[in-house]
């Protein structure tokens, strides 16, 4: 079902799925992600960087100190590990740790399960064109 307008006038109209589907841009077959997963796989990327260039908590809060930004290792392990936390925060920590090229995995699901960081850090990420 859908509106559709025609000189001002608004007409209800029904349409077989079919035909719904093909005239979509988006792919409507696929199942909504929950926000847990996203949260767990940004989670997860974060804490991969920093396995891949062997920094602590306390050696980011170190260098996120650099940057102006205060905060302690136990905050910080709170943060990550709760998986909630700003965009702006996440890029600082990029920043921080010298990520150049971040790989955004496919499977979300996938690299929000458990032992995902590591799964994340053991890949090399794909160089840009």
């Amino acid at each position: 079902m859908f509106w559709k307008m025609e000189n001002d006038d608004v007409h209800l109209a029904f349409v077989p799925i079919q035909s719904y589907k093909a005239a979509c841009t988006e792919r409507i077959d696929a199942m909504p992600i929950e926000e847990k997963a996203w949260e767990e796989m940004v989670k997860n990327i974060l804490r991969a960087e920093m396995m891949r260039r062997g920094v602590s908590y306390a050696g980011l809060a170190d260098r996120l100190g650099e940057y102006g930004i205060e905060d302690n290792e136990l905050n910080l392990r709170n943060k990550v590990s709760r998986g909630r936390f700003t965009a702006v925060f996440f890029m600082q920590c990029m920043q921080a740790l010298g990520v150049e090229i971040l790989q955004i995995p496919h499977a979300v699901e996938e690299a929000g399960k458990r032992g995902g960081a590591q799964a994340l850090a053991k890949s090399r990420p794909e160089k840009a064109n």
